[in-house]
């Protein structure tokens, strides 16, 4: 990787682009308005280079996409629970982000503002489906000077389908339909003065899920407590900080997995996994003419327990407990370079390990405990946009990420009867280099941009079988270097009065450059990465409030294994067929009311994602929200 540096470095220089200064993208409350998306994942699918599975999100083929919400380290787990009409904006920052967000970043970030009142306004809402399900939401918030308030409630049931009818993995087979049940209690009270401003966000979301199996079930809440301010010293000076905590329960059963008869569908264990998540930040920013400089400090500590139990005894198979403490010192500059703009960052991380600690009652019985070390690393990145002619810029940019390794892959390993999985207190986290140049322009017809990007990362962390005998020896080691290449285009514009039509597509070729414990795999392409994916939205804005949209989104076939396997000896197909499917929804707008009626995937295409999940079949969906 060190030896892309120069050539990456000669690219920015003769290139010397940039969309934006942050390489990111935006969706606007009004985009989502328009889209009129069934949850914010949705939304996130349709966008370039994102890959959503089983709540893992990807882009451009690395695993490693940091999550925040108002500013806070958050997961896909509260992605799917916000509501689209919760938010303002999101910001998608595409290839290595660490400079800014730290560890997870590698493959990118995403950044979710929530939004605040600006008027005292309410609404009630009612949707439900052909499966039967249905939600019932009400919002209501004000403005009252320097006070603002919202407060939202929800109560939401999903009625599933039958996802995996068969597998080459008995325990995913369901023999009845999924369904859950989601609740959602949500408010936020902020303060504005003449140079000080604050906010503070309460929320509690819970319910239960079932999961197609008669002993596979779990019951789940998350807390969270968000406090922000912004302190203005002067007319530029700014002093930004925030304290959050957020807590996570979840208790659940498990069958034996073993085939869809009795014996396999009887409850095996009971599982308990909780944390908590205690975040700080502290900002200077400085804003100058047309520079922006900010430099602060973040700490997290994060607390992780995770309990298997034997269903039939109660007695503890496997408990796991960790502590870690993130700190980081970031800097950044926004700053104007000629008729363009320069952006610098750089961040330095250090993940502190201080305790670790796994009981597996085997047999043989053992425990194990570590702690103490740290793994560190200084991520900086540097962007540059640059005019290139009326309606047209130029872009690149360069930056670094990195992703540690897991508590119980540096000091505690695995053992049973089977399988012993060594410690390794050596492990190095995986690190990451991107560089992306392109150009973006803009007429009076409409925008459009072209990006192409390369992405190395190394140290890729794998397990490496010691001894295949039995009980097998593995060991997590940094063993591999991947690669992944391609494009992203997109182009967004006006056909005729009342048509518009956005069009987005994304090449991104995967491989395996270097694998030491698995040698057969290099160049093979990664998992679940498909090599092309396509979106196309036709709009139609009529009088009297009338939207009618159709959009049509396409994906390649993909591998579901690491060894690309096409099929089995038992004729399942491990490569995922490639797909298209098309949307349909229609919206009525009037100033008291809204109404829609949406028809995904109309003509009923069944489709993999995933490890042999099945996509969200032909489904008839409606919304009617009051407004006073």
């Amino acid at each position: 990787m060190v030896r892309l540096l120069p050539a990456c470095l000669l690219a920015l220089a003769a290139v010397a682009q940039g969309s934006e200064a942050d390489g990111g993208t935006r969706i606007t409350a009004a985009d989502i308005a328009a889209e009129r998306p069934a949850t914010l994942l949705e939304l996130l699918r349709q966008k370039v280079g994102l890959d959503v599975n089983n709540s893992s999100i990807t882009m451009r083929g690395v695993r490693g996409v940091a999550i925040f919400v108002d500013g806070f380290s958050s997961s896909a787990t509260e992605l799917e629970l916000l509501r689209p009409e919760q938010v303002e904006l999101v910001e998608i920052f595409r290839g290595a982000a660490s400079s800014r967000f730290g560890a997870e970043a590698m493959g990118g970030a995403i950044a979710v503002t929530t939004r605040g009142s600006h008027r005292l306004h309410g609404s009630l809402s009612q949707g439900a489906d052909a499966r039967g399900g249905r939600f019932s939401r009400a919002t209501v918030a004000g403005d009252a000077g320097a006070l603002l308030w919202s407060l939202q409630a929800e109560d939401r049931t999903s009625h599933g389908y039958r996802a995996v009818p068969d597998s080459p993995l008995p325990y995913q087979i369901t023999v009845d339909a999924e369904r859950g049940n989601k609740r959602l209690l949500d408010g936020k009270i902020g303060w504005r003065g003449a140079g000080f401003e604050t906010s503070l966000n309460l929320k509690q979301s819970q319910g239960w899920s079932y999961f197609g199996r008669p002993a596979w079930s779990a019951d789940w809440q998350i807390d969270n407590a968000r406090l922000q301010w912004t302190w203005h010293l002067d007319s530029t000076l700014a002093l930004e900080g925030g304290l959050g905590e957020e807590r996570y329960h979840n208790a659940g059963t498990r069958d034996r997995g073993t085939d869809t008869g009795s014996f396999g569908l009887s409850p095996s264990n009971r599982l308990v996994s909780r944390y908590r998540q205690r975040e700080g930040t502290l900002a200077l920013v400085r804003q100058s003419n047309a520079a922006e400089y900010r430099a602060g400090i973040n700490v997290v500590e994060l607390t992780e327990h995770y309990r298997n139990v034997d269903y039939a005894s109660g007695e503890i198979l496997r408990q796991a407990d960790s502590d870690i403490r993130k700190e980081a010192l970031f800097a950044s500059a926004k700053l104007p370079l000629g008729p363009g703009r320069l952006e610098l960052g750089l961040r330095r991380d250090l993940q502190r390990y201080l305790g670790s600690r796994i009981l597996d009652a085997g047999p043989p019985v053992a425990v194990s405990s570590g702690g103490g070390g740290v793994k560190s690393a200084t991520s900086p990145r540097l962007a540059v946009n640059w005019p290139l002619a009326e309606q047209l810029q130029g872009q690149a940019s360069l930056g670094t990420g990195f992703l540690p390794p897991q508590a119980t892959q540096l000091y505690n390993g695995y053992r049973s009867s089977g399988n012993v999985q060594l410690a390794n207190p050596g492990l190095r986290p995986e690190r990451s280099l991107t560089l992306d140049w392109g150009l973006a322009g803009s007429r009076p017809g409409g925008n459009w941009s072209l990006t192409f990007f390369l992405t190395r990362w190394q140290d890729k962390i794998s397990t490496r079988i010691l001894s295949p005998a039995s009980p097998t020896v593995s060991q997590a080691q940094n063993v591999g270097e991947v690669g992944a290449r391609g494009l992203e285009w997109q182009w967004t514009g006006r056909l005729a009065t009342g048509w518009s039509l956005s069009a987005n597509y994304t090449f991104n070729r995967t491989r395996v450059l270097q694998d030491e414990a698995a040698p057969q795999l290099v160049g093979k392409e990664l998992p679940d990465m498909p090599r092309h994916k396509a979106n196309l939205a036709l709009s139609y804005e009529g009088a009297q409030g009338l939207l009618l949209r159709a959009r049509l989104r396409a994906v390649s076939g993909a591998f579901t294994d690491d060894a690309n396997t096409l099929s089995d000896s038992h004729g399942y197909r491990w490569r995922k067929a490639g797909y298209g499917v098309l949307d349909l929804s229609a919206t009525w707008r009037q100033p008291a009311w809204e109404f829609t009626l949406a028809l995904d995937n109309v003509f009923d295409r069944d489709y993999v994602t995933g490890l042999f999940w099945r996509g969200e079949p032909r489904l008839l969906r409606s919304e009617l929200s009051w407004r006073f």
